[in-house]
């Protein structure tokens, strides 16, 4: 009976070493990478992300940049595209921002500039406070406080590679809330930003038809 025994505790410590290899082999064919290049590719994304905070904060361009009549006027009639365009080159020069990334970021510029030629002008007095067009934070984290230089104390963490894009958190305080979710895309060998959670706060043609009939009846 004992010599029965040890056979099934045998068996059984067999096919659970067996079943936490397969699941280790499924995770590396999931990552489609190695663990040494993990790390490698977890330091080209900390250097990316501090580089494109850095010179977020320098450079400070506009994303949306807004369209008047006159120098002198308040009121705002829709996307500057001149003032737009140019800023776009600066972000191509860069060379840190993947197509796809380009393309969305000139969807929501659409978007806005659709919404803002359909509103009301009693919306689009920039005299008026924060108009509805923009979050009120930075568009690059959605976050509003942050600590002086905080780029060149970036972590990354929770990172998450499937092919060629990888998913990963950033934040400068471990230790707080404060955490940003990126996705980075792999384009001729490169790592770069492919999306950038502040981004999220903007909304759809409807969504601001939405909002903007909910205020009214208020």
């Amino acid at each position: 009976m004992k010599k029965l025994n040890l056979f099934f505790y045998c068996l059984t410590i067999i096919v659970i070493i067996s079943c936490n290899y397969k699941e280790e082999k499924k995770l590396t064919v999931n990552e489609n990478t190695s663990g040494k290049q993990i790390n490698t590719d977890s330091i080209e994304l900390t250097k990316l992300i501090k580089q494109v905070y850095k010179w977020h904060n320098e450079k400070t361009l506009e994303d949306f940049p807004y369209k008047y009549h006159e120098k002198q006027d308040s009121i705002f009639v829709g996307i500057d595209w001149d003032k737009y365009q140019d800023n776009i080159e600066y972000f191509k020069q860069t060379k840190f921002f993947s197509k796809e990334f380009l393309k969305k970021h000139k969807d929501i510029a659409t978007a806005l500039d659709t919404s803002i030629k359909r509103a009301d002008i009693s919306w689009r007095n920039i005299n008026d406070g924060i108009p509805i067009w923009e979050t009120g934070a930075d568009n690059w984290c959605g976050c509003q406080d942050y600590p002086e230089k905080y780029w060149t104390m970036l972590t990354i963490d929770s990172l998450i590679i499937n092919g060629n894009f990888a998913d990963f958190i950033w934040t400068w305080d471990k230790s707080s809330s404060h955490n940003y979710k990126v996705i980075a895309k792999k384009e001729d060998g490169t790592w770069k930003i492919n999306s950038l959670d502040g981004f999220k706060h903007f909304y759809t043609v409807e969504e601001y038809d939405k909002i903007m009939k909910d205020e009214t009846v208020k």
